[in-house]
């Protein structure tokens, strides 16, 4: 069984990362996930808390950050795509990222953008946002056996 923190768009709210941070050390987690807007803040959560980190680059990142846009990871027998979404229009419809996860055969798509929490399927993906850390929001999400348990929360 694997557990994940995810984190996205903290659009550097430094007093939410630290306690994001708190949250992770008292938590058991595996690693963070960090979904883009702002790459420096996932790395200092990473410093923070010596998390294992995988990360995207948001809409408000630079061009020369070093996370790739989108990137599929499998976690706990789960293939998942991470993106933080604006490339797919996640504002208007979720359509297109659930289309992106089935075309690279991924269970599920997480991503962020919107600042607005999104837990639930859409065609045959489960897609999965965080909210924005800047208002406190974040998800935990358990893999186990190809089985993914996702719980919305916030700090």
């Amino acid at each position: 069984m694997l557990r994940y923190m995810l984190l996205s768009d903290s659009h550097r709210a430094g007093g939410w990362l630290v306690r994001a941070a708190e949250a992770y050390a008292q938590g058991g987690f595996d690693g963070v996930i960090h979904l883009g807007d702002v790459h420096a803040d996932a790395q200092r959560f990473a410093a923070r808390t010596g998390a294992a980190l995988l990360c995207v680059r948001g809409n408000c990142d630079s061009p020369l950050c070093p996370a790739p846009a989108e990137r599929v990871e499998e976690l706990g027998g789960a293939r998942i795509l991470l993106a933080h979404g604006d490339r797919y229009g996640v504002k208007t419809s979720l359509t297109h990222l659930s289309y992106r996860a089935e075309e690279l055969a991924c269970q599920a798509a997480f991503f962020g953008h919107t600042h607005r929490a999104f837990c639930g399927y859409v065609g045959g993906a489960l897609l999965l946002n965080p909210g924005a850390l800047r208002d406190g929001a974040w998800a935990e999400v358990t893999f186990e056996t190809g089985k993914i348990v996702p719980r919305l929360r916030s700090l």
